[in-house]
């Protein structure tokens, strides 16, 4: 989630009208030195995985407070799910209590609601929309698609032989929105800037719909030696579970975005923010740290 704050952050610091308070969960000296020289005023609250939320230090990160950009933390673990939910919990009554006047929250897709499917990176950041709901906060909810590095970090090859080979669980024709999480910030910065539309709003955003066939032929196209083949290949899901390197958790996102998810527009978020990436040109933009990480 770090791609997301640090780009609403530079986003909103292009209006000379905001004053910009971030808040960290840790006390990262280089982050902190970062953002005050951008002019940012920053606050620290350790959280940590367990143990109380002060109820002082949130009041006083919230007053007078405008506006508030809410995205917390991917969770794996369930146990780790339930102190996200216990974060973004505390987060939204706060919102509440000091009257803040408008909250834009960045979520993806309730999984477990839609498919049955437990997904705690997904279902934890569901629920806490849930209860900025019941709490009828000024609230405009982002829904994310898959993010392009989460895939990249995720959907990794393995090598077989000379081939550079791709395993899943899903159909290779079919398709998913993606989206650069870096570009959320100018998207935000608009929605604050125009509250009056935004407010009550939900706003499914999407940079294009691509299918695992084609995530393949982008990426092969970094490659340094034309020998060999990249190719995807679909396993059933035991099969698949049997290679400890397979991630179950990122099979059942994928099939839930390639099956399940709404279908969003990308012409949407182009009216949002023109200059939103594709795939592609996320890929060249930053092809040496895909490399370092597919070893290609």
């Amino acid at each position: 989630m770090y791609f997301q704050a640090t780009s609403v952050c530079d986003a909103l610091l292009g209006n000379p009208q905001f004053h910009i308070r971030g808040i960290l969960q840790r006390d990262n000296a280089e982050a902190i030195a970062n953002l005050q020289e951008k002019g940012v005023e920053t606050v620290v609250l350790k959280v940590g995985d367990k143990g109380p939320i002060s109820v002082t230090k949130l009041k006083n990160i919230f007053t007078d407070a405008y506006g508030m950009f809410i995205v917390s933390n991917d969770a794996e673990p369930y146990h780790v799910m339930r102190r996200e939910i216990e974060i973004g919990c505390r987060l939204a009554e706060m919102c509440e209590r000091t009257l803040v006047k408008h909250v834009v929250y960045s979520n993806v897709d309730y999984i477990y609601r839609v498919t049955g499917q437990r997904c705690s990176r997904y279902d934890g950041k569901g629920e806490i929309e849930y209860y900025l709901r019941s709490l009828n906060v000024p609230l405009t909810t982002l829904r994310l698609p898959l993010s392009f590095s989460y895939l990249i970090s995720t959907f990794t090859p393995v090598k077989e032989s000379n081939d550079t080979v791709f395993y899943g669980t899903v159909d290779s024709e079919l398709k998913f929105d993606g989206m650069n999480y870096g570009d959320v910030g100018q998207v935000v910065k608009l929605i604050f800037e125009r509250p009056n539309i935004f407010i009550g709003k939900t706003i499914g955003l999407t940079a294009e719909r691509i299918s695992v066939d084609e995530y393949v032929k982008t990426l092969s196209s970094l490659r340094s030696t034309t020998v060999g083949e990249w190719r995807y290949e679909k396993l059933p899901m035991k099969e698949y579970q049997k290679d400890k390197r397979n991630n179950r958790e990122f099979a059942t996102i994928l099939d839930f975005h390639t099956s399940y998810a709404p279908i969003r527009d990308p012409e949407t978020t182009r009216a949002l923010y023109p200059n939103v990436q594709t795939f592609s040109d996320y890929v060249k933009s930053n092809s040496t740290i895909i490399n370092k990480i597919f070893k290609v």
